[in-house]
């Protein structure tokens, strides 16, 4: 095996992604952002319209709204602190995992506001 200095970067990023699992784990942790943050706007949607959500057996819609975005947001700040801890994982320069850690936050959070700006949005 060749010595790992001499590989090129974009080798490393090749397997990183490919071969040790990183893409996989990228697409999960979108999937389970997406995921925390519809079931967020989900409940704030049962909040803001309660009038026009019909359950049967349910006394109080914006309690249970309140009830589901609180669960969203525990599932998204989870989601959040799994992938603060897998990128403390990685053994790097201690300015890269800086640089990756500000640039997950950043997609973290403009994320959750686009999805939740489009479910919000009146239709």
């Amino acid at each position: 095996m060749p010595d790992e200095r001499a590989t090129p970067w974009f080798l490393n990023l090749k397997q990183a992604l490919f071969d040790r699992g990183g893409l996989e784990e990228i697409f999960r942790h979108v999937r389970n952002l997406i995921v925390a943050t519809l079931v967020s706007a989900a409940g704030l949607h049962a909040v803001e319209h309660p009038d026009i959500i019909d359950v049967k057996g349910l006394v109080s819609i914006p309690v249970a709204g309140y009830i589901v975005f609180s669960i969203g947001i525990a599932l998204f700040f989870l989601n959040f602190a799994d992938g603060l801890h897998r990128l403390g994982k990685i053994k790097r320069h201690v300015a890269l995992q800086l640089l990756l850690l500000t640039v997950y936050v950043f997609i973290t959070f403009r994320v959750a506001q686009l999805i939740l700006a489009l479910r919000m949005t009146p239709s």
